[in-house]
């Protein structure tokens, strides 16, 4: 077993994914979004939850109300815009959730879209 702290923020963004006729246009997401930070198995593990939560923050913060672009997605983005680095069909929530676990060095990460009956994107172990 191992032990974790998970800190959670929110974050509302646009996206255009060009793998969906139904979704390839400029539309919005909102996400829930908790990151976890895991010991090594069967260790006491102590970490800065407060210290953890305000990294979480600051980084959703960057990204908050803008345009999720793709370093690869091709055309003009929409204004003001955040880039992370996707396929060329767009961001997507299982990029969004690789990039936030890379950047924050994260054990996991699940962003989900709000509501009960949509989808939830995982990146970890």
């Amino acid at each position: 077993m191992r032990l974790c702290v998970i800190v959670r923020g929110s974050i509302s963004v646009a996206v255009r994914p060009s793998f969906s006729a139904t979704k390839g246009t400029l539309h919005g997401h909102d996400y829930a979004v908790r990151a976890a930070f895991c010991g090594p198995d069967n260790v006491d593990y102590l970490a800065d939850a407060e210290e953890l939560q305000r990294r979480l923050w600051s980084l959703l913060a960057e990204m908050d109300g803008k345009y999720l672009k793709s370093s690869r997605e091709r055309g003009a983005p929409a204004e003001p815009y955040y880039e992370i680095p996707c396929g060329p069909e767009g961001a997507s929530g299982e990029c969004l959730a690789r990039y936030i676990a890379r950047a924050l060095g994260a054990t996991w990460v699940e962003v989900c879209e709000g509501g009960l009956a949509t989808p939830c994107f995982y990146y970890g172990p």
